[in-house]
């Protein structure tokens, strides 16, 4: 959702409780039990969606993580049973080829060390009769290909989400129209003890009214992770620039902040933390959504 639509939904969970704490007053207005089972049936599935693209999100990234992590493990073992070969045969050119660590494996950006894994996998492919001693045969070269492929297909699974939001998208507009059209009804069936319940309905127009989602409300989110352990980092400094505006904030022990109110358009983001590799990243900012900024940095 976005933040329009989350103060949205803010006001109608709150009617919503309003409601039922004052049944009383309402059960027997002429088609109010079915508006009002209607109305709660859009919130549950309004909320419903965005739990599971939440759950989506997150999923993603950690599968991306597990997928990565279980590649370079791969690439770390046949790397290290590449340079043994290499040793005992005195070939320094491929000893320098083959020669990283898990570590140094997982500071690779993830361009970086695809390629490196793919030219691995062909040099132990092209080497397999005399690796067989050192624990690289087809089998493990099977396994090898399909960690790679998975990692290949992790790679483009969030272009895959971009669509399925646009989908869900679509899903939410159409419910927040239903959910409107609901209030709207409730808001004529209640009008008709405005005069009798005078407080009550008062209370009800008090609650019914939309939060100005122009105040105070969240436009950015950043995240800073330590690239090789998905950590989040405390203390780094993000410094946004557009249009000659600068903000400058720094993330909190929990590796993030959150900035209120920021200007539409686009932003150059320089992120600095000592013992790490800078970064200069671009974030958009658009009226009414949410935004976040996800950066790993490699340690230098």
């Amino acid at each position: 959702m976005n933040i329009k639509q989350e103060s949205r939904i803010k006001m109608n969970l709150s009617t919503e409780e309003f409601l039922i704490k004052n049944e009383a007053l309402t059960k027997d207005l002429p088609e109010y039990e079915a508006t009002f089972a209607e109305f709660r049936n859009n919130i549950n599935q309004i909320q419903l969606i965005d739990e599971q693209q939440q759950n989506v999100r997150t999923g993603i990234a950690k599968d991306k993580r597990d997928i990565k992590n279980s590649l370079i493990s791969i690439a770390a073992e046949n790397s290290g049973k590449v340079f043994a070969l290499a040793k005992v045969s005195n070939n320094k050119p491929l000893m320098d080829e083959v020669h990283f660590s898990i570590s140094e494996l997982g500071r690779m950006t993830d361009v970086s060390f695809r390629s490196y894994a793919e030219a691995l996998y062909k040099k132990a492919d092209s080497m397999l009769e005399s690796l067989a001693k050192y624990g690289i045969s087809a089998e493990t070269q099977k396994k090898f290909a399909d960690a790679l492929a998975a990692y290949d297909n992790s790679m483009s699974k969030p272009r895959v989400s971009i669509a399925e939001k646009r989908e869900v998208t679509k899903q939410l507009e159409a419910l927040f129209t239903s959910l409107d059209a609901t209030l709207s009804k409730l808001d004529a069936i209640i009008g008709i003890i405005r005069y009798n319940e005078a407080n009550f309905y008062n209370g009800y127009r008090t609650v019914r009214k939309l939060v100005n989602t122009n105040a105070g409300v969240v436009a950015l989110k950043a995240i800073a992770n330590d690239k090789l352990t998905s950590s989040p980092i405390k203390g780094v400094v993000f410094t946004f620039k557009s249009n000659g505006n600068t903000i400058t904030k720094k993330t909190a022990d929990k590796g993030s902040f959150h900035i209120r109110n920021m200007k539409p358009g686009a932003y150059e983001v320089a992120v600095k933390k000592e013992g790490y590799k800078e970064q200069v990243v671009n974030v958009s900012i658009n009226d009414g959504e949410r935004s976040e900024l996800v950066v790993e940095l490699e340690t230098a």
